[in-house]
């Protein structure tokens, strides 16, 4: 028997599975800016040395619905991420191995060959199943500019970049969901969490928010400095203005001495 869980609100949930499909949540925030960042943790674990097929990430134009690739429905529009455990035909290749397909509506998943005809770009990664500490998936993406994946499995903290494509377009309206397959044999998919952040700017992975001038949203000048600035030339100004009229009384003063002088 395999299994998909999920935690949703920290409630853990198990399914019984051949197939199985969990989430299917409007991601319209996320896309509906200039960019999103999705880090998922997970854990792929099982006993055995044959075991398969593996999960995948969805962001989709439509919802997810059952079917053959990882659980899910083929000819999808919008973006894979599929985390595949079993080798079925990719010479010289070595898995786990995770990819990215990009889906027009009418393109089938090349399934005999492990998307080979399909993918945009991907990596190995051994020692993603049953690994010695936390698993996770982190997905960038900047709207018709470039997607990125990187992997934290094979130490904690430590990320390793699986691949950066550009000119990669998805729907600005996308589902984020979540499948998993098993076919004939067995093993277990944790989905234990997902947080999902907006990105506004390429040069600004922190997500705030930037307006044109460069400056972050809702940063206000300092007004104290500006203050300081007045108050100091103000100052100078009144100190000109006394020296001026002081200089010009001594002048009056000097002028009328001379002039008193002059007459005796």
């Amino acid at each position: 028997m395999s299994w998909l869980k999920v935690y949703p609100a920290g409630i853990r949930s198990s399914f019984p599975v051949g197939m199985a499909i969990f989430a299917s949540t409007p991601h319209r925030d996320q896309l509906g800016g200039k960019g999103s960042k999705i880090e998922v943790e997970f854990k792929i674990s099982g006993n055995g040395n044959l075991y398969g097929d593996g999960f995948a990430m969805w962001l989709t134009k439509q919802r997810a619905t059952p079917g053959p690739v990882f659980g899910s429905v083929d000819k999808f529009e919008g973006l894979g991420i599929f985390f595949d455990t079993y080798k079925n035909n990719r010479p010289g290749t070595v898995f786990p191995y995770v990819m990215a397909m990009v889906g027009d509506g009418s393109k089938a998943y090349d399934q005999p060959n492990d998307g080979k005809d399909n993918e945009v770009d991907g990596c190995s990664a051994r020692g993603l199943r049953n690994p010695q500490t936390n698993t996770r998936a982190r997905l960038t993406y900047f709207q018709d500019k470039n997607l990125s994946l990187d992997l934290m499995y094979k130490a904690e903290g430590e990320w390793t970049r699986c691949f950066e494509v550009s000119d990669i377009k998805l729907p600005t309206v996308a589902y984020l969901g979540f499948s998993a397959e098993t076919g004939e044999l067995s093993d277990n998919f944790d989905i234990i969490s997902v947080d999902t952040n907006n990105l506004y700017d390429s040069g600004n992975t922190s997500g705030s928010r930037k307006t044109p001038s460069g400056r972050k949203k809702g940063k206000k000048s300092d007004p104290v400095a500006k203050e300081g600035g007045s108050w100091s030339w103000f100052l100078l100004k009144v100190v000109l203005f006394f020296a001026v009229c002081g200089g010009a009384y001594a002048g009056w003063t000097f002028y009328r001495t001379n002039r008193r002088s002059s007459r005796f």
